[in-house]
């Protein structure tokens, strides 16, 4: 496995409320390098990248601690939408 180099030296620490319609999570940015994504909720929430998520499609993050990284040569750099199925859901987030 390759090391990966990261170019950047600080980032962003946030956290959004995942509903139980498409919640946009991260906006389109062409400068981005690097995204962690944390369910810290008590439910699955499922990760779309860049059209509206939906339930039981896309990436699935399990509750309390389901974990997604986006890096490398070529991160994916447009709007991250996320969906939960009752809604009011914490997903903690770091970019950069």
């Amino acid at each position: 496995m390759a090391d990966i180099q990261h170019d950047f030296n600080s980032g962003t620490s946030s956290a959004v409320t995942i509903g139980a319609t498409s919640t946009q999570i991260l906006a389109a940015y062409e400068g981005r390098k690097y995204c962690v994504l944390c369910n810290d909720s008590a439910e699955e929430i499922y990760i779309s990248l860049g059209t509206a998520a939906e339930l039981n499609k896309g990436i699935r993050l399990n509750r309390k601690g389901g974990t997604m990284d986006i890096n490398g040569d070529k991160p994916f750099r447009g709007a991250i939408y996320g969906i939960c199925t009752s809604g009011g859901m914490n997903l903690s987030i770091f970019y950069a």
